[in-house]
């Protein structure tokens, strides 16, 4: 036995102690956030587009849902104005075709903000939630856990 391999085994105890403590302190300094009004998050979401993201603090998704959202309804009403010009001038087939165009992104639209509401919802329901890799024992038990995969 190398005398390296007995000094790691003595003092394994006490580092694996260490972490335990760290661990332990760390989750003591923070404290839980306040809990997001999931009603509020869905509303806020139907009524601007990613303001429901914002208000969760999911900055990214919220510019994402903004954007996608905001030219989803350009696009819309793009699609519209093309459709009344064609039915002005009599094109029929044109019109059909720009019509159908506006109806698709309109559900596309309907999609994404039901989407953005339902992202809005589960964000807020689990703001202040917990995610630190706390290794610590909580109530002293260990589990083991054994798998057999043929």
């Amino acid at each position: 036995m190398s005398r390296s391999g007995g000094i790691l085994r003595a003092a394994a105890p006490v580092l694996v102690a260490l972490l335990l403590m760290a661990t332990e302190a760390r989750a003591e300094e923070t404290a839980p956030k306040p809990r997001k009004s999931s009603t509020g998050a869905v509303l806020r979401s139907l009524v601007v587009p990613g303001w429901g993201q914002f208000y969760n603090e999911s900055y990214v998704k919220a510019v994402a849902f903004a954007g996608i959202e905001g030219s989803l309804i350009f696009s819309a009403s793009h699609q519209h104005d093309q459709m009344k010009r064609f039915e002005k001038a009599g094109d029929f087939s044109r019109e059909r075709f720009y019509r159908s165009s506006r109806n698709r992104l309109i559900w596309w639209l309907a999609g994404t903000a039901l989407l953005s509401m339902g992202d809005a919802y589960v964000d807020a329901q689990l703001y202040g939630l917990d995610v630190s890799p706390d290794l610590s024992l909580k109530n002293g038990t260990v589990g083991v856990t054994v798998s057999c995969n043929f």
